[in-house]
């Protein structure tokens, strides 16, 4: 099922999501020692375009896809960057193309083992997949309670669904699909949220965006209870509080 379909999901992703890729795409230049910008790139799953964007500064040509035309519709920097409504697994493009793919928090909606054959085919010889994750920890620079709350109440009461977590990341798997793996990093993003837009990222999540399809919830009663609840961390409208994001990167490169 994909859960950012709809014009609603598209709607509240674009507002509630912070744009903190460009930290991870200066560590993907670094890593790669890109220093002239690459002739093509590849965005897969870009949503509305945050990543895509980030792309822009290492890549001559940007590309980018995603299955949600509603996510497409509001994409950013339209004049800079080919938006194609696409599968992961099933790319519009010809063998060999791309210097780099990239794919940000969204691997786990995917049928892995056939998105790693279609990257293979896209990408040329020694080019590389980077896969990269931006999740939210749950911690909140000075109220350790803040992450007991997103753990014991906020995901009790709206679950994350089923996705694809699991997916073995060893060489014998990655040599199969030919590509190896490099030494993956791991590092936190800091973003900074006053109350309002901490909930606006809150209702943009796959959590509450299935609690709401279920018919389950509206958004506004959502909202209206996200807003009483994180009045315990906010003393006001205007406070700004840090909170962390846990980050990896996986380094794919095609044998």
């Amino acid at each position: 099922m994909n859960y950012f379909a709809s014009r609603a999901s598209a709607e509240k992703y674009i507002i509630g999501r912070p744009d903190f890729h460009d930290n991870t795409i200066s560590r993907i230049r670094a890593f790669l020692n890109i220093h002239d910008k690459l002739p093509k790139a590849l965005d897969v799953a870009c949503g509305t375009g945050l990543s895509a964007k980030a792309l822009l500064p290492i890549a001559r040509e940007v590309y980018a896809t995603d299955l949600s035309s509603e996510m497409l519709n509001l994409a950013l920097e339209k004049d800079k960057i080919h938006y194609e409504v696409a599968a992961a697994e099933s790319q519009p493009f010809e063998n060999e193309e791309f210097d780099l793919i990239t794919v940000s928090s969204g691997i786990h909606w995917f049928n892995i083992d056939a998105f790693l054959i279609e990257a293979n085919r896209l990408l040329k010889r020694k080019g590389w997949l980077v896969i990269y994750e931006n999740f939210f920890a749950g911690e909140m620079d000075g109220d350790a309670g803040f992450k007991t709350w997103v753990n014991e109440v906020y995901i009790q009461r709206f679950p994350s669904p089923p996705r694809n977590k699991n997916y073995t990341w060893t060489p014998d798997s990655l040599c199969s699909k030919n590509f190896t793996l490099q030494i993956p990093e791991n590092f936190k993003n800091q973003v900074q949220f006053n109350k309002s837009q901490l909930i606006s990222y809150f209702v943009s999540q796959s959590n509450i965006i299935a609690a709401v399809d279920s018919g389950a919830y509206t958004y506004a009663a959502i909202e209206n209870w996200l807003n009483n609840e994180l009045g315990l961390y906010f003393k006001d409208e205007a406070e700004i509080r840090s909170i962390n994001y846990g980050n990896w990167i996986k380094y794919l490169q095609k044998i």
